[in-house]
């Protein structure tokens, strides 16, 4: 039984839903969090609080004494980290070694020795290989595009090596996920939103996965509470896939507005990405990495996880639609 966890990122956006759903079922909860975080919302609940960065090894420690329960959810993501590629800076590649690897294995060390009873890792769908199965089952084959998604990858190696050592771990891998608290996806999803006319590869008709932070936080606590998750790996996506084109026209639904689809090319595309990166670096910083050789390849495939397997074995399934779950998040935007 679960009474007590640690929730790290908790001042981000999975986070705070987590820490939600936790004080929900009546878990005390606890924060890790980085110093100058906005703690307003934990505070008022009344959570535990330790400050701390990655290396801090004290802190680390100090967090998890006490704990049955681990939620990893703290990682280092920008908006073009999903495309990667040439567009990272040494600052980047360096971060994501130090929060999303480094931090994970320190996080590791500690719950080790301090005996929890289940270590959850927020991973990514950005682990895959490009020419995984669709819909992506959890044992498709891994190979990252990004430094991002290496990095993610790297965490979960470190993650499944303490499982053999003893640490019973699971690990979640998400789609893009949205919802209020947002900082990535939807900020910049809006402002292509709000441009008159949004050219799209192939018409935006190519499938993906959005899913709620909600439906993620409720899925990564049945997996705490499920002794048959220790060391399984389960997709978190929404079940029903949607297209650039379909977001768009729940955006048009919603708000009474929207931009007029252009259909681009894949050729065209590449033909004229430079230029198109330089103009979307001015409308949306950061979403000129979809324009990247390796942002196309992503915009021009079908990307869907297999959620089966949490179905299955959770009796898990995703309660946000995209149309309820972009009137949540826009109402608190």
């Amino acid at each position: 039984m679960v009474t007590t966890a640690l929730v790290t990122g908790a001042s981000g956006m999975l986070g705070r839903h987590t820490v939600d759903v936790l004080l929900e079922t009546g878990v005390a909860v606890r924060a890790f969090v980085r110093p100058g975080s906005d703690v307003a919302h934990l505070r008022k609940d009344g959570i535990r609080l330790t400050f701390g960065e990655a290396g801090e090894l004290h802190a680390i420690h100090q967090a998890v004494q006490g704990v049955d329960v681990l939620f990893h959810l703290a990682g280092y993501l920008t908006v073009s980290a999903p495309f990667g590629g040439s567009d990272d800076s040494p600052g980047d590649l360096h971060r994501y070694q130090t929060v999303n690897v480094d931090f994970t294995e320190q996080l590791l060390a500690a719950a080790y020795e301090h005996g929890l009873s289940r270590f959850i890792f927020a991973s990514s769908n950005s682990v895959y290989a490009r020419d995984a199965p669709v819909p992506t089952p959890e044992t498709a084959p891994l190979e990252p595009l990004s430094a991002y998604g290496r990095s993610k990858l790297a965490a979960e190696q470190r993650v499944q090596a303490y499982q053999q050592r003893g640490l019973p771990t699971a690990i979640v891998r998400p789609a893009v996920i949205y919802g209020p608290g947002d900082r990535y996806f939807t900020p910049t999803a809006l402002r292509l939103a709000r441009l008159p006319i949004l050219p799209l590869v192939n018409g935006g008709n190519t499938l993906f996965d959005m899913v709620h932070a909600r439906d993620v936080a409720r899925l990564s606590w049945r997996v705490a509470c499920n002794d048959q998750a220790a060391g399984r790996i389960y997709n978190a996506g929404p079940g029903q896939p949607t297209t650039l084109r379909g977001l768009v026209d729940v955006y048009r639904d919603l708000k009474g507005h929207g931009p007029r689809i252009i259909t681009v090319s894949l050729p065209m595309a590449r033909r004229f990405g430079g230029l198109g990166r330089m103009l979307l670096a001015r409308v949306a910083p950061g979403a000129e990495a979809a324009l990247t050789p390796q942002g196309l390849a992503l915009m021009s495939q079908d990307l869907r996880l297999d959620m089966r397997r949490a179905a299955e074995e959770l009796d898990y399934h995703p309660r946000f639609t995209l149309e309820e779950g972009l009137r949540e998040t826009l109402s608190a935007l």
